[in-house]
């Protein structure tokens, strides 16, 4: 599955952490101040080459283990840091717009909803359908909800006061790759001139660009597979949507807002310049 993306960002983080455990290692054997520091960054990002970890450190293990503990620990509590936020982002009367279904987006609505009073539109993001479960949980939590269908959401955006929805990758340029019906909702947004936050956890940052989002699912979805019209017809369905960083105003991490223009010093705190080359 080449649009999964996740599983290649936490190896390519666990990279990171061990060379940087390493580095800080040899870095204390060695004395510890700015010329021991200066002389263990023997990487040049550029070259792109890993380093050669040919040293023997005793405590080098205990550090690796400890800091991929609090790495998992980060991930784990991502949506619930992200979700704390929805206070500080939505206001009381305020009409939000958002497309599918997503856990984070459900999470940081029902978060905000405890201390806040607004209404939520869902586009029902066809042909899967995803907004109906999410109307419905919202619905479940006792917020407002209209679901409408997504040839609805530009004469509907005009209402609209903020446009809040999740992700499945965050690119290297700083759009996203999300699901399909974002593409439209991000273009009526920008075009109403409404704001659009993307709730995402910072592992789904990703060096992948652009140009790799476009894959393709089964026809079988819009054509039902006894159809005649699948056998003269060639059948194109988009598997994801891409939203470019322009669209975007800003990132909702589980560390701090980014903007799309910020991404990639997001990345280059994230991974080690040799992982992209991987």
């Amino acid at each position: 599955m080449p649009w999964e993306t996740t599983p290649c960002n936490m190896v390519q983080r666990v990279i990171k952490i061990v060379i940087d455990e390493y580095n800080t290692c040899r870095g204390a054997s060695d004395g510890g101040g700015y010329q021991g520091f200066s002389q263990m960054m023997f990487v040049d990002p550029a070259s792109g080459d890993l380093p050669e970890c040919t040293d023997v450190i005793p405590e080098l293990q205990d550090r690796i283990l400890e800091a991929v503990a609090e790495h998992k620990a980060e991930v784990e509590q991502s949506q619930e840091l992200i979700a704390l936020q929805g206070e500080s982002k939505i206001h009381s009367d305020e009409v939000i717009m958002t497309c599918g279904m997503c856990p984070m987006v459900l999470a940081f609505l029902t978060k905000a909803a405890r201390r806040r009073k607004f209404h939520v539109i869902v586009a029902e993001c066809a042909p899967k359908h995803d907004g109906h479960p999410m109307a419905k949980s919202l619905c479940s939590a006792g917020i407002q909800t209209t679901l409408i269908q997504d040839c609805a959401v530009f004469p509907m955006m005009s209402r609209v006061n903020k446009v809040i929805i999740g992700t499945q990758t965050v690119l290297s340029n700083g759009g996203i790759k999300t699901f399909v019906g974002a593409a439209p909702l991000a273009s009526a947004a920008k075009f109403y001139s409404v704001p659009l936050y993307v709730c995402t956890p910072t592992y789904k940052f990703s060096l992948v660009s652009s140009e790799e989002v476009n894959h393709h699912g089964s026809g079988s979805t819009i054509v039902p597979q006894d159809s005649n019209l699948t056998s003269s017809v060639n059948v194109v369905v988009a598997k994801f949507d891409y939203v470019p960083p322009e669209n975007v105003t800003s990132f909702i991490t589980n560390n701090r807002g980014i903007a799309p223009s910020y991404v990639y010093r997001q990345l280059s705190e994230l991974y080690h310049p040799t992982s992209y080359d991987l």
